[in-house]
């Protein structure tokens, strides 16, 4: 029953959500969560379907304020244990927190950290992407604006800084995940996507007639 007032309560929130973290995204996120949960027979289901359902409502990158999780906790008189382990899941597991190289103690951070990061990458990363870029007016390419290594959160966080455009965002993040991913079953899936969008990368140089320094650069995040 709590878990179908979550994903009531997701809708509510997310409905409206044009930049790729809404409704179907969560459903992804769910469906990968599960996927890795029939590995991972320790696991609190509940927990990892909550933090699933829930990781998106208060996120910042779409004007969260930090008060729907509480709302919905105290709407639904949620257990104090439950609302603990929740709120940890979701308060750690976005790659603006963790890195790329992230520590996780929970064993349902690390399910639901690699269910997420999966929808990032892959045939529906490169959509959402683009979603996300249309959705914040975000440059596709700028060919004389190649990656820079070692941005600080705060500089990952800043929409508005030099070179930020969409082909960037596959090295700033999505060809990072990979060796984000924490369970067997997550590195298993993250294998795939990530050649997936090394090969995508690779036709969209040759398309645009890119400059070789991005097939240098791309080879190397490659062999990483």
């Amino acid at each position: 029953m709590l878990i179908n007032k979550a994903f009531d309560f997701m809708k509510e929130c997310l409905e409206k959500d044009n930049s790729g973290h809404g409704v179907e995204h969560m459903k992804r996120v769910v469906k990968n969560a599960e996927m890795i949960l029939d590995e991972e027979k320790n696991a609190d289901k509940e927990v990892v379907m909550l933090s699933a359902i829930l990781h998106d409502v208060d996120d910042y990158k779409l004007g969260g304020n930090g008060g729907n999780l509480e709302r919905f906790f105290n709407e639904n008189d949620v257990d104090e244990v439950i609302r603990g382990k929740v709120k940890n899941v979701i308060e750690n597991i976005s790659f603006s927190k963790s890195g790329e190289n992230p520590e996780f103690s929970l064993l349902e951070q690390k399910i639901v950290s690699d269910a997420d990061k999966l929808d990032a990458m892959g045939a529906i990363g490169v959509c959402r992407t683009i979603m996300y870029s249309v959705a914040t007016n975000r440059a596709l390419f700028c060919d004389d604006e190649l990656p820079i290594e070692g941005l600080s959160k705060e500089e990952y966080k800043n929409k508005d800084r030099k070179g930020n455009h969409s082909i960037n965002h596959f090295f700033d993040k999505l060809l990072k995940l990979k060796g984000a991913m924490q369970t067997n079953a997550g590195k298993i899936e993250a294998e795939k996507r990530h050649k997936f969008m090394v090969m995508f990368l690779k036709e969209f140089f040759d398309e645009v007639g890119a400059s070789s320094k991005w097939g240098e650069i791309l080879n190397n995040f490659d062999k990483k």
